[in-house]
């Protein structure tokens, strides 16, 4: 999973996850800085994310709402976009247990939840029944795994909870649609994504990157607020200097010099980059490069 960090954090992240011998796990985060995120899923297993905050926040192109509950197949090629103030909980089983519960529990299997993500919004007091049993089996299996190991089946609190998510699948009269201006919006910024990351070393004036995409400037500006809420110019900054860290923190042992790194990914302004760095990663380039060199 590649992970650019788009706004630095005021306060820190937290993610707790409860794993047993990659068989299942569980996992309870609240991010509080935005960052960009992509790459491939576990070819055998189903993730099942209950967000209890959204913040604007997507994943693999649904905008997620609050109470919202997102099912990601095996093999699913991931990219997600998390604004501050993301919270959610998360259960990760492999497909066979998850296709079986659906089978018992809702008396159905959801075709298209074997191929491509499918989400479904829960009322105010589902959503919190689900949290309660979710925060329950994180405290009992958090117990459990501080004095032994974890059980490779999956556990019956587990199959519960998620025979309960799949009877919320099973009722909902369909799925959460993206309406198309959203889809169309996503699908731009994505596309300029692309184009800025193969072409990172050179000069991306936006008159260019909106010429790449075919639309106008501001078509391209509001894409980019409802992608990623940041500027195209802003998310360029921040793609190059997440770019840069990768660098430093890879090849600073090879003798690299901060400039020549700052280069390397189309950055000339060196002072302004050290304040952006810093003010990113909350370190200067040079402490990222002295760290690598130990």
């Amino acid at each position: 999973m590649k992970v650019d960090r788009l706004s630095p954090g005021q306060m820190p992240s937290r993610l707790r996850q409860i794993q047993s011998h990659g068989k299942w796990a569980l996992d309870l985060a609240e991010f509080n800085c935005a960052f960009r995120a992509k790459g491939g899923f576990d070819p055998g297993s189903v993730a099942i994310v209950a967000v209890e905050r959204a913040r604007d926040s997507t994943i693999c192109g649904i905008p997620l709402k609050d109470d919202m509950i997102v099912a990601i197949p095996a093999g699913t090629s991931v990219a997600a976009t998390v604004q501050p103030g993301l919270r959610y909980t998360g259960a990760v089983v492999p497909t066979s247990i998850w296709v079986e519960i659906q089978a018992l529990s809702a008396g159905t299997i959801l075709d298209r939840a074997a191929d491509h993500p499918n989400a479904v919004r829960l009322s105010a007091s589902d959503a919190q029944m689900f949290r309660s049993q979710m925060e329950a089996m994180a405290y009992r299996f958090g117990e459990a795994a501080s004095d032994s190991a974890l059980p490779e089946h999956t556990p019956i609190a587990l199959a519960e909870y998620l025979g309960g998510i799949a009877n919320a699948f099973a009722g909902a009269r369909g799925n959460v649609e993206t309406d198309r201006s959203s889809s169309r919006h996503l699908r731009q910024a994505w596309a300029a994504e692309d184009f800025i990351r193969a072409h990172i070393r050179e000069d991306i004036p936006i008159i260019r990157l909106c010429k790449e995409i075919g639309i106008s400037r501001r078509q391209l500006e509001y894409a980019f607020r409802a992608a990623f809420a940041l500027s195209p110019l802003e998310f360029i900054r921040a793609v190059r200097l997440n770019e840069a860290r990768r660098l430093l923190t890879a090849r600073g042992a090879d003798g690299l010099s901060v400039t020549r790194i700052a280069m390397e990914v189309g950055i000339t302004h060196l002072g302004r980059f050290a304040a952006s760095y810093r003010m990113l990663f909350g370190e200067s380039p040079k402490d990222t490069l002295q760290r690598a060199r130990r």
